[in-house]
C-alpha cells in the first residue's frame, strides 16, 4: 500500500491560488507554512525525499483532479491548474510520473544514488559547457574561499554561491557550472 501524501492538501490549495508556481517558490511556501518534514538525513538524501514528496504529490494530484475536469501542468518552472474540455485521460507515457508515483523510489534511494542522479542530470545539461581542468587555486578563487580553507567552509560557499547563480533562480548556467565543477573538485580532492 502506498502511504498517503501529506502535502496533497496544502498543495491544491496552492495551485487554486490561480498563480504559475514554480517548484523552488513552491516548496519555500510549504517550508514557510512548515509542512514540509524535517528529515534526520545527510544533505542531499533530505533534499531529495524532499522533493520526491512534492512531485509524488503533484502527480497524485495531476490524476485526481483529471475527472473534475482540470489538468495540472507539472512543469518544474511552471505548475499551473488549468480547465480541460472533458477530454479522456492522456495515454502517453510519462517516465517521471511513473518514477516519482512510485514509493521504492523515494524509500530506497541512497545519498549514493543521489549524487549518481544529479552527476547524471548535470553531465547531459552541461554537456555544451567547457570543461577544462582546474587548479585547486582556480577552484577556491571560483568558490571564494582560502586555498587553505577546510571543507566544510568550502561547502558552505559553494552552497551560498549556487543558491545565487542556480539555473532555476534565473541564475547564469555557465557559472552555475563551473561553480560545481570547483566544487566538485575541491570535494573528491
Amino acid at each position: 500500500m502506498e502511504p498517503d501524501n501529506p502535502l496533497l492538501e496544502p498543495m491544491l490549495a496552492l495551485l487554486h491560488s490561480g498563480a504559475c508556481w514554480k517548484l523552488h517558490d513552491l516548496m519555500q511556501e510549504l517550508k514557510r507554512q512548515q509542512l514540509l518534514p524535517e528529515w534526520p538525513l545527510p544533505a542531499e538524501l533530505a533534499l531529495f525525499r524532499t522533493n520526491f514528496l512534492l512531485m509524488n504529490g503533484l502527480y497524485q494530484l495531476q490524476r485526481l483532479l483529471w475527472p473534475q475536469g482540470w489538468w495540472l501542468d507539472v512543469v518544474p518552472l511552471a505548475l499551473q491548474l488549468q480547465r480541460h474540455d472533458g477530454q479522456p485521460w492522456p495515454e502517453r507515457a510519462d517516465p517521471l510520473a511513473s518514477y516519482y508515483l512510485d514509493w521504492t523510489h523515494c524509500l530506497t534511494t541512497s545519498v549514493e544514488d543521489v549524487q549518481a542522479l544529479l552527476d547524471s542530470f548535470w553531465r547531459r545539461y552541461g554537456h555544451s559547457v567547457s570543461r577544462q581542468r582546474l587548479s585547486r587555486a582556480e577552484a577556491c578563487r571560483l568558490l571564494e574561499v582560502d586555498e587553505q580553507a577546510p571543507l566544510v567552509e568550502i561547502r558552505r560557499s559553494w552552497k551560498r554561491l549556487a543558491l545565487c547563480h542556480h539555473p532555476d533562480r534565473q541564475g547564469d548556467v555557465a557559472t552555475f557550472l563551473r561553480l560545481r565543477q570547483a566544487w566538485e573538485y575541491l570535494r573528491d580532492e
